[in-house]
């Protein structure tokens, strides 16, 4: 049977997302600036959420420290901080659902993502369904890439803050 081009897309959207926690892991190593083993085997221990919230915090110490620093520059990185707890909200989502092969109406191939969640203050589970054609997953690329750039443009601003006298 020929796969849709959806559990293409998904996988791509799995894949990039393990960039973006890459991403925050060498950023928070840079921060730290100290032994890079010692941060690893700390980091290693967070949740996602957890490694999110971290890097939020380890950036405004850091910008603290370097006090020649445009303070609003806390309130882009958190902005950015709060789009990437979305982006893992949305891989919990897709990670821990349940998938068939869909067609539409149209012919189109996709998926069929199902999923519950309890809702103990009701005493309920919900569930629910979203329909997956391969564009669907378009605005969820598209968010992570921009968050992706987002990372590494403070990456780079980090790395100048660090070492201002050295030429790229």
């Amino acid at each position: 049977m020929e796969r849709s081009e959806s559990y293409s897309q998904l996988g791509l959207f799995i894949v990039q997302f393990q960039n973006a926690e890459t991403a925050l892991t060498e950023l928070l190593t840079l921060m730290a600036g100290t032994d890079d083993e010692a941060v690893l085997i700390l980091v290693n221990e967070l949740e996602y959420s957890q490694r999110v919230k971290t890097t939020d915090v380890m950036f405004a110490r850091f910008i603290d420290l370097h006090r020649d620093t445009d303070k609003t520059v806390k309130q882009e990185f958190h902005r950015l901080m709060v789009e990437l707890l979305r982006l893992g909200e949305r891989r919990n989502e897709m990670v821990h659902s349940r998938y068939w092969d869909w067609q539409n109406i149209e012919g189109s191939m996709g998926l069929l993502r199902q999923n519950s969640k309890l809702r103990a203050s009701r005493g309920t589970r919900d569930e629910h369904e979203e329909e997956l054609l391969p564009e669907a997953f378009d605005k969820d690329l598209e968010s992570l890439s921009k968050a992706l750039g987002g990372l590494e443009h403070f990456r780079l601003r980090v790395i100048d803050w660090l070492y201002p006298d050295v030429e790229a």
